[in-house]
């Protein structure tokens, strides 16, 4: 009554829906894993920017200060001469 085929069909049917849903979930899986892993790298990214920001700032006051004491050496080595 049924085809050759068809009970062929009717015995793996289960175990290939159960194959690609396990496909699914495992890609599911590691895109979440991807995903977390970018987030985590995006968090680096601001910290590292951010600690950037700061140093530069501080690079700034130091070179403003640098100029202002480069003043003060040259009058210092004027009344030593």
């Amino acid at each position: 009554m049924f085809s050759p085929l068809l009970n062929i069909v009717m015995q793996y049917a289960g175990s290939v829906v159960a194959g690609i849903a396990v496909g699914l979930i495992c890609k599911a899986y590691f895109a979440a894993q991807m995903q977390s892993k970018i987030r985590g790298y995006q968090s680096d990214i601001v910290k590292s920017h951010s600690r950037i920001l700061e140093l530069d700032a501080r690079n700034d006051k130091l070179e403003k200060r640098i100029k202002e004491l480069e003043g003060t050496f040259v009058k210092d080595r004027l009344f030593m001469n």
